[in-house]
């Protein structure tokens, strides 16, 4: 199975908020892949990523085809 090339380009150069990209600048999460590593149980407790943020990742993926990538425990 190949893997999506959204998966591996820079969070700056993907269509999210200003928002969404200075959370992920903070938390050290360069890629989407970086993101990704963590289900959202644990990503809503970090510092800044709100769910406001989860349902933009949510819709990138979904529009990318890569929801179940995301880890719900």
């Amino acid at each position: 199975m190949q893997q999506n090339p959204v998966i591996g380009k820079p969070i700056g150069k993907l269509a999210l908020s200003k928002s969404f990209k200075e959370m992920s600048f903070f938390h050290d999460f360069r890629t989407l892949a970086d993101i990704l590593n963590w289900p959202v149980s644990v990503l809503l407790l970090h510092q800044g990523f709100t769910y406001h943020h989860y349902q933009e990742l949510r819709n990138l993926l979904s529009r990318n085809q890569m929801l179940q990538l995301l880890k719900a425990i």
